[in-house]
């Protein structure tokens, strides 16, 4: 028995260290890394069973070619010869006849690694294919929180251990940052109190010690409530204001609009409690907010980031020990990204799609359609909005699709050529993390599954095929870890760390706004001038938006046990799930003849799928939510939940507005 130190490749901002115990090339179980300063020896329920995800029936071991009809799942065995010449051929066909823009590859993040989840790019841009813009994960997020503070920093999460209050804003941490709330318990113990806001009573806000339920999407009408109510009544930092921020004059004046009368109104909090929260969040000593993603995947998405950002500054939290808030930690790893986009290979500029809208583009670009697909780390017949568009694309007789992949997906089906992938157990990579700030390398711990290659190989031996003859194409793996991090020429100690496998920190994130904030301005700024220039309203505001039919909001959050479609070849977990699950209300579910738990039908304009409900006050009035995103074969209709969501954009950013959708549900007959 030896063991390994690797890293969880999934979209958690966790980034666990996993010890991995491998008996004779195989891995025979996983436990957390004690030694890591973040994960402190933790694992979720997911990767405590890593070793089942990499045994699984389901994996892929050989490349494959599609014999049947597009979505049948029907294959023959092929060779990696055969299969690299055929995509080849195939690309140099389409190009010829209709042009690189014909060809598109959608990217997901099964994999965040920084060079296997992004080892694609330098072949498309050299092929110079359309490129994508957008993702269906944290767009919107990113570009709000940096209108405010500048750069994808916050403060240390660690330091949440020093707060007094805690405020989670739409996160449930439990199944999706577990560490970060560990911390918070020893603040706990201190007498720190946490309250979360959340549309639902998830199970992190059956922790909370008050726990406010809010009207899915309008989480800046709530922050602007409080802030209305801290101005007011003078909970405010002034001299802090003065020496850090801008804009305050401008913000100021337009809180007027924001009377806890009128938030109650708008969010379902009453008003009351609006005030309650102002003074708690006003009058605390150090308070620290973590802001969830999903606050942002809505039309309103950018814009509520952007607001719940601006409350620290109202108090001067960024500056205080346990204070501050936290988006994302992505700003605490300076890399050179450019050695592995390769962006300079591009021919010349090359058309742009919003990879939200796959359905779309494979359906609706009549210039000059998409003749080649690629899908990379992702499943989006599951994953993708407007799922239905999605697999009427895919089921094109003129689309030569590309599937790299490890478990037989319902995206596979669809592909005219599936390639094996590799797991992060079989390959090398480097990860940073969007929720602490400890870079870690993995090296492999067993060999690669079968004839399974990782991203990186795919697209080196690919490019080598195509004639591409550019460094990239042939540089080995470890040499591009150079490239990617500047640092490490200057400081030889780092370097010497990493290659020992060491956990290791590129910058002090407590010193990130000592001097100030990374904005135009060097201040935190309530008021911005690029938001203007960018065709935004430079004030914090509540944006209207037209809702669509529907009488029933729509939430699809992660589910505890799975991660997206990624852990639905572990049967243990896909149990420990039970059903496809649409939560509501009993008074909604008995209004339309739903009168105990049990399978009905939900439905919009896009389709209707089957889900067992199960009757909770947990959920509010007027609020439905299915956590997870389940596998075709378990559900009852073969349908996914993603059928029902709309592909509309954010406000900004150009990302998935997956929690703003409406449905209507109804018995089964």
């Amino acid at each position: 028995m030896k063991t390994f130190k690797t890293v969880c490749p999934h979209d958690c901002p966790d980034t666990c260290s996993i010890i991995a115990q491998v008996e004779e090339d195989k891995v025979i179980s996983t436990k957390g890394d004690p030694a890591h300063p973040f994960t402190r020896g933790a694992l979720c329920a997911k990767v405590i069973r890593y070793s089942e995800r990499i045994y699984s029936p389901d994996r892929l071991l050989y490349p494959l070619r599609r014999v049947g009809a597009k979505g049948e799942g029907q294959f023959e065995r092929i060779t990696w010869d055969e299969a690299l010449d055929e995509i080849a051929s195939r690309l140099k066909q389409n190009v010829r006849d209709h042009g690189s823009e014909c060809v598109y590859c959608f990217q997901g993040s099964g994999n965040m690694g920084i060079i296997q989840m992004n080892a694609h790019f330098p072949f498309f841009h050299r092929l110079g294919a359309s490129r994508g813009r957008g993702n269906l994960c944290s767009p919107a997020a990113d570009v709000g929180w940096n209108y405010t503070i500048g750069a994808m920093v916050g403060s240390r999460p660690e330091s949440v251990k020093h707060t007094d209050l805690f405020l989670v804003w739409g996160s449930n941490m439990v199944s999706s940052n577990m560490h970060m709330l560990a911390f918070f318990k020893e603040a706990k113990k201190q007498g720190a109190q946490m309250i979360v806001i959340d549309p639902y009573k998830n199970r992190t806000a059956k922790q909370a010690d008050w726990y406010i339920p809010i009207r899915p999407g309008t989480d800046a009408a709530l922050a602007l409530g409080m802030m209305h109510v801290m101005v007011a009544e003078g909970l405010v930092d002034e001299a802090y204001i003065e020496k850090y921020t801008t804009g305050f004059p401008e913000l100021k004046e337009s809180l007027a609009d924001y009377l806890p009368n009128r938030v109650e109104q708008i969010t379902g909090v009453p008003a009351e409690d609006v005030q309650r929260l102002a003074r708690m969040y006003g009058q605390a000593r150090a308070p620290f907010i973590r802001i969830g993603i999903g606050v942002s995947r809505s039309r309103r998405g950018g814009m509520s980031i952007r607001t719940i950002a601006c409350l620290p500054g109202l108090v001067g939290a960024f500056h205080k020990q346990g204070g501050g808030a936290l988006m994302f930690t992505s700003g605490a790893f300076p890399i050179n990204m450019d050695a592995i986009d390769r962006s300079d290979l591009l021919p010349r500029e090359t058309r742009i799609l919003d990879n939200v809208r796959l359905g779309h583009n494979l359906m609706n670009l009549s210039d000059q359609p998409l003749k080649c697909l690629f899908v990379t780390g992702s499943n989006p017949v599951l994953t993708c909005p407007d799922a239905g568009l999605v697999r009427k694309g895919l089921l094109r007789d003129d689309l030569f699709t590309v599937v790299h992949e490890q478990f037989m997906t319902d995206t596979v089906k669809y592909a005219d050529i599936v390639l094996p992938a590799t797991t992060s157990f079989e390959s090398f990579d480097v990860f940073k993390s969007y929720g602490h700030t400890y870079m870690q390398k993995a090296e492999p711990v067993i060999s690669p599954m079968g004839e399974a290659k990782s991203n990186y190989d795919l697209y080196t031996a690919l490019g080598q095929r195509m004639g591409f003859t550019e460094d990239i194409f042939s540089k080995p793996i470890r040499d591009l870890v150079w490239e990617l991090f500047p640092s490490f020429h200057a400081n030889e100690q780092l370097r010497e760390d990493f290659q020992n496998g060491k956990t290791i920190e590129l910058i002090d994130i407590d010193k990130a706004f000592t001097d100030g904030f990374p904005t135009p301005s060097g201040k935190l700024e309530f008021y911005s001038a690029q938001m203007q220039k960018d065709g935004y309203p430079p004030l914090p505001t509540y944006l209207d938006v037209e809702e669509e039919v529907g009488d029933l909001h729509l939430l699809t959050p992660p589910a505890h046990f799975t991660l997206n479609t990624s852990f639905g070849g572990v049967k243990a977990l896909r149990e420990k799930e039970d059903n496809p699950t649409l939560l509501i209300h009993p008074a909604d579910a008995a209004s339309r003849g739903i009168e105990e738990d049990g399978w009905i039908e939900a439905y919009n304009e896009r389709g209707s799928i089957q889900l067992w409900a199960r009757l909770t006050e947990d959920i509010p009035l007027g609020t439905a939510v299915a956590e997870g995103v389940w596998w075709n074969r378990d559900t009852p209709d073969q349908k996914p939940i993603n059928l029902l969501t709309s592909d509309r954009l954010t406000d900004m950013g150009w990302g998935s507005t997956l929690h703003d959708n409406r449905i209507s549900v109804r018995t089964i007959k």
